[in-house]
């Protein structure tokens, strides 16, 4: 005997044995993201982020809390591990000019092959790197500044011109301080050397203040000896570019005193990090950071005597 679901089973097969089904129309896997572009507006200025890629890096090159801390504030996101760290530069067009923030690494392959991705990404952006005015280093670490050259050693911005703190420039171009330096720096005297020298003839040094109409340099040293921030002001907005200010948006919001294994100086890195933290939450100042995810755009909040990042939502329209 048949039951009654052993009934409608049978009479469902029996009626789906006399349709002709449809072919499968398989979509091929892409393979591969989507460009890493995103814009916002600030003012009457247009805003884009551009990924570079990321890089794998570790907790152990978070120093200023023991390791079981560090562990701990990664677990209350989830996290069993510092995740893949983000590489981001950023293009601040202002309807008269248009300035790359950081350029990315270039051809360099010390960091991997996930790097690298930010000439491409500029022009998926619909931005050809000939439409530069002028490229602001926040520093001149490899990650920041090997963008600026072809993979022939070539000047990628051939209408640019380049900004920087001068004690930057000139911390990585004096040779005393090159010949004197520990041999696992030497590489990054290096890098610094080889992306600045194709616009030996357009390198402007700077001490600080306005270098643009509506951008203004900002001296956050400690990272580099002339780290600096970048403040964009149009209209009532204002967006602030903080560079390597802040490496882990987890561990150093909520620790803002722990160093990062490439910082010149600890201390003083600690110290710039808490005075823009304290600066941006007061002010409800918006953020774009190099090295949190992608686009790397968000607001530092207060947290009891700590700090929280919390990323802006994304926005269809700008």
């Amino acid at each position: 005997m048949l039951d009654r679901r052993a009934l409608i089973l049978s009479s469902l097969a029996t009626a789906a044995a006399g349709l002709a089904l449809p072919a499968e129309a398989r979509a091929p896997l892409a393979g591969r993201q989507v460009p890493g572009v995103y814009r916002r507006k600030i003012g009457s200025y247009e805003i884009t982020a551009i990924s570079d890629g990321s890089v794998a890096l570790n907790a152990q090159l978070f120093a200023g809390a023991d390791q079981a801390e560090i562990k701990r504030l990664l677990a209350s996101y989830g996290l069993l591990d510092v995740p893949p760290t983000a590489v981001n530069a950023f293009v601040v067009n202002t309807g008269r000019r248009t300035y790359l923030i950081d350029t990315g690494t270039g051809s360099n392959k010390a960091f991997g092959n996930t790097l690298g991705r930010m000439r491409d990404n500029l022009v998926a952006a619909g931005i050809q790197p000939s439409q530069i005015d002028a490229v602001i280093l926040t520093h001149a670490h490899t990650d920041h500044a090997e963008g600026l050259i072809t993979s022939g050693g070539a000047a990628r911005f051939r209408n640019a011109e380049v900004i920087i703190h001068e004690n930057e420039a000139n911390f990585w171009l004096d040779e005393s301080i090159a010949s004197r330096a520990p041999e696992a720096a030497k590489p990054f005297f290096a890098s610094a050397r080889k992306a600045l020298a194709p616009y030996a003839g357009r390198l402007r040094k700077v001490k600080g203040g306005e270098i643009a109409p509506g951008l203004t340099l900002e001296p956050a040293f400690g990272h580099t000896p002339g780290h600096s921030i970048v403040r964009v002001a149009s209209g009532n907005q204002q967006m602030l570019f903080v560079g390597d200010t802040i490496h882990n948006a987890v561990i150093q919001t909520a620790r803002p005193d722990v160093t990062f294994a490439f910082d010149s100086d600890g201390r003083q890195a600690a110290e710039s990090r808490k005075r823009v933290f304290d600066m941006v939450s007061a002010d409800g100042m918006t953020i774009a950071a190099t090295h949190i995810a992608f686009p790397g755009i968000g607001r530092i909040i207060r947290d009891g005597a700590a700090f929280r990042y919390v990323p802006a939502d994304f926005a269809d329209t700008i």
